[in-house]
């Protein structure tokens, strides 16, 4: 499947694309030539079901993926600046060397790999990172932690730049 028949079947109705391959594909609308079915900068894929889907090196700037099924899903090195993942559900999501300069408010993260990632101003409110591989993340400037539910289960509330345990970086 491409991304034009990805946007074609949801446009029609369509959700559910468990498993689907889309690694190295370009998903922010503005970069497809050619869509029939939607209107120009209309990059709708809100409650969109892509679990399991391999998402390796997507480009995923600018979607509205609020809702968005996204379980298990393989988002190595992928780009997702300006996406709306509001309420979406990323547990188990492989989310290595990842740009994350999007807001993950009300995100499920459960036991996903966040290795490397690059969050800058990322805001994590009310997102749950139970059992997350939290450890190594570049950039982390700026993150903004209210009732996050961190890897080891305690409740955080306080903002970066103030370090804890989850920052590779040190004071000096």
């Amino acid at each position: 499947m491409d991304v034009e028949e990805l946007y074609r079947r949801y446009a029609a109705g369509e959700r559910d694309f468990p498993g689907v391959d889309l690694s190295h594909a370009d998903l922010n609308i503005a970069n497809v030539t050619y869509m029939e079915d939607l209107q120009p900068g209309q990059n709708e894929l809100s409650g969109i079901n892509l679990s399991g889907a391999n998402l390796t090196r997507a480009n995923l700037s600018c979607v509205n993926l609020s809702g968005a099924n996204l379980s298990s899903a393989n988002l190595d090195s992928a780009t997702l600046e300006c996406t709306i993942l509001t309420g979406a559900d990323l547990r188990k999501a492989i989310l290595d060397y990842a740009e994350l300069v999007c807001n993950l408010i009300d995100v499920d993260l459960r036991e996903a790999s966040i290795f490397c990632t690059r969050l800058i101003g990322t805001d994590l409110t009310r997102a749950n990172l139970m059992g997350a591989t939290f450890q190594v993340m570049t950039e982390e400037d700026g993150l903004i932690f209210c009732d996050t539910i961190m890897p080891d289960g305690t409740i955080n509330s306080k903002n970066w730049p103030e370090r804890n345990k989850y920052s590779n970086r040190q004071r000096g």
